[in-house]
């Protein structure tokens, strides 16, 4: 008799917790509320017609037998430019050809023809970067790229 109560007990201690289990599965799924997700912000990454030398700069180093993604938004607050693309060559993605549209009457022009170096300001530190110039356009790759030299052969002939 001791072992028939005893299992008597086991039975109902198991029972009552699997039916406790599957109401709390049900409370659980009746208390969740909806979840409102916030909208999401709408980027607008710039198209390469947005300006012709983007569409160039794009076309020529295609034409010139580098892999090229489609272009990305640059940070155009880092350079003061009024638009900008960033384009991944050959999977770079680390040092990335940066291209940015400067307003024509941008002093720092004159100084990156003396210098070949445009000054930057970031929030911590003042660096000057060497860049290339097309007419309002600074052309902006990392030196340690390693295809470096080669992209800017290219461009230079543009």
């Amino acid at each position: 008799m001791k072992s028939t109560s005893r299992l008597f007990v086991l039975l109902t201690v198991l029972t009552s917790l699997l039916l406790s289990a599957c109401n709390d599965e049900k409370n659980e799924s009746e208390e969740k509320p909806e979840v409102n997700k916030p909208q999401e912000e709408n980027v607008v990454i710039p198209a390469l017609t947005d300006e012709a030398f983007f569409e160039q700069v794009h076309k020529k180093l295609e034409t010139a037998g580098f892999e090229v993604r489609e272009p990305m938004e640059a940070d155009v607050e880092l350079f003061g430019a009024v638009s900008g693309i960033t384009l991944i060559v050959n999977k770079e993605t680390l040092m990335p050809l940066n291209l940015y549209k400067l307003s024509p009457s941008d002093e720092r022009l004159s100084e990156l023809d003396k210098t070949g170096y445009l000054e930057v300001t970031t929030e911590t530190k003042h660096e000057r970067l060497a860049a290339k110039r097309k007419d309002h356009f600074i052309i902006y790759l990392h030196k340690g790229h390693p295809d470096y030299e080669k992209v800017m052969e290219v461009l230079d002939e543009l």
